[in-house]
């Protein structure tokens, strides 16, 4: 009897702990449940990652496809890489338009004739390109003056045993801008599996440098050819090196041709300017009558033919 009572006591004891436990997984799974569905909601409230990169020109769909046509925009897109500047080529080109109305409305209200308008206009439209050109001259300039460092950089990397990928890795990380997103880049497509050549090639197409394309020629006939890889880079950075001395002695004899050239420029806009303050009722006849106004459209012409001239004889390429 007292073997049957305690049988009794234990399946009741275990019925209740199963009981307890069903109950207790049962809860649980309610409360992951719940808690799974909290992180759902909250994963469709946040915001949606572009993970795929935005190729479009402009966000006007007409526009995009035009620049896509006339096969303007990829230029303009990679000039606007080098300068370092993050604008679309449509904004570029919304400002060239906006720069251009706006010269040709005030030539229009300073002398009430539509030529000044249109003078203007062709004027003041390249300004926001020129800017560009200038920020990318400004952008390949501070390249070439970091590049022969991280040149010697590479070296000291290969001679140390690394791979060139390795050496490019520590040039991407401990070189200054621009060169250090550069190599950035081209440390990333070669992770990523793209050719080393292509790779290269690519490099010389983002930085419009000549001292890179030697640079990246070196590596590819190394490649193909074999041979000491630190020396010919070791080489190649004093190549350059004497380049960018040789320039400077070259800056140093048109000195006075630049200066001269500038005087030159500067000399006849001022002495109009003096004239016209000055003496107003002397120099009004310019301006006024057919006859001056075409004196001094030749004259500008001139003076811009000039300025192109004198460019071209104290701009010696090495």
């Amino acid at each position: 009897m007292f073997l049957v009572f305690s049988l009794l006591i234990f399946l009741a004891v275990l019925l209740a702990s199963v009981g307890f436990v069903v109950h207790r997984s049962g809860e649980g799974a309610r409360m992951l449940q719940k808690r799974l569905t909290e992180l759902a909601q909250k994963a469709r409230d946040l915001p949606k990652i572009q993970v795929v990169r935005d190729l479009r020109y402009t966000s006007l769909p007409w526009f995009d496809n035009a620049l896509r046509k006339i096969n303007l925009g990829q230029r303009l897109e990679l000039l606007l890489y080098q300068a370092g500047l993050t604008m679309r080529v449509g904004a570029l080109l919304l400002l060239i338009a906006g720069f251009g109305m706006g010269g040709y409305f005030v030539g229009v209200l300073v002398t009430h004739r539509v030529a000044p308008g249109l003078l203007f206009m062709g004027l003041c439209a390249p300004l926001p390109y020129f800017y560009v050109k200038f920020k990318k001259g400004q952008r390949m300039n501070a390249f070439s003056a970091e590049f022969p460092d991280a040149l010697d950089l590479l070296v000291s990397a290969l001679r140390a045993g690394l791979s060139f990928s390795a050496a490019m890795q520590i040039v991407a990380e401990e070189s200054p801008e621009p060169v250090r997103s550069e190599f950035a880049v081209a440390v990333e497509e070669q992770s990523l599996g793209l050719d080393f050549r292509e790779t290269m090639m690519n490099l010389t197409r983002r930085v419009d440098s000549l001292d890179l394309k030697f640079f990246v020629t070196a590596v590819i006939l190394q490649r193909d050819t074999g041979g000491n890889l630190a020396e010919i880079l070791e080489n190649t950075s004093k190549l350059i090196r004497d380049r960018f001395r040789i320039l400077g002695d070259i800056k140093t004899f048109t000195a006075q041709g630049r200066l001269t050239g500038g005087i030159l420029l500067c000399l006849p806009l001022s002495i109009s300017l003096f004239m016209f303050v000055m003496t107003p009722d002397y120099f009004k006849p310019m301006i006024e009558s057919e006859t001056g106004r075409a004196a001094l459209y030749f004259a500008g012409f001139l003076q811009l033919l000039g300025a192109l001239v004198i460019r071209k004889i104290v701009s010696i390429k090495v």
